[in-house]
């Protein structure tokens, strides 16, 4: 037998090993570091939904103000809670940081106007302080009404057409060009 196939074999049945062996100690408990442990009286028992959202209202039109209001249990110190909007196709509408109160307590208002906010249907708004996963929650708004129009041709299209203008006339000049010819 080869070296590296006598190696593999080794680690193969180390792993068999160890995977056999491990979920022996494990225990139902899980605030429970070791097996042996029974006093349980000074584990802190953490919420299970560490923060909340919610909004001001169900449902809104296409120029309101969303109140978001929220609280964070057990706050990280110093760190703010990000705010994220999704359109009902998953597009960021609007995002946000907001600080803090001293209760543990955020609120925020976000505009519905803007061109961000032309879908009708179900928004969401996701909130989350720190990275963990039990820092994270979401709420539902509805969006609903005429959409603003969305102009075809804006600012930047008259721009370009400007400076092409612009651009054509000053090389026509250089160069002699004409568009009616001399006679």
């Amino acid at each position: 037998m080869s070296t590296h196939k006598e190696y593999a074999l080794i680690a193969i049945l180390a792993t068999a090993a160890i995977v056999g062996v491990v979920p022996a100690f494990a225990s139902n408990n899980p605030y429970l570091a070791c097996p042996d442990c029974n006093d349980t009286s000074n584990i802190q028992q953490i919420p299970s939904v560490a923060i909340s959202v919610t909004t001001d209202k169900p449902v809104y039109d296409h120029n309101s103000k969303i109140v978001i209001t929220g609280h964070v249990a057990n706050p990280y110190p110093g760190q703010d809670v990000a705010i994220k909007i999704t359109s009902p196709s998953g597009n960021v509408a609007t995002t946000a940081q907001v600080s803090l109160d001293n209760n543990g307590d955020f609120t925020t208002t976000v505009s519905t106007g803007g061109n961000l906010w032309f879908e009708n249907g179900s928004y969401t708004v996701y909130v989350q302080q720190g990275s963990e996963q039990g820092r994270v929650n979401s709420a539902l708004f509805q969006l609903a009404g005429e959409a603003p129009v969305i102009p075809e041709f804006g600012p930047i299209a008259a721009l370009v057409l400007a400076i092409a203008i612009v651009s054509i006339i000053a090389v026509s000049a250089k160069t002699g060009l004409r568009l009616m010819p001399k006679y």
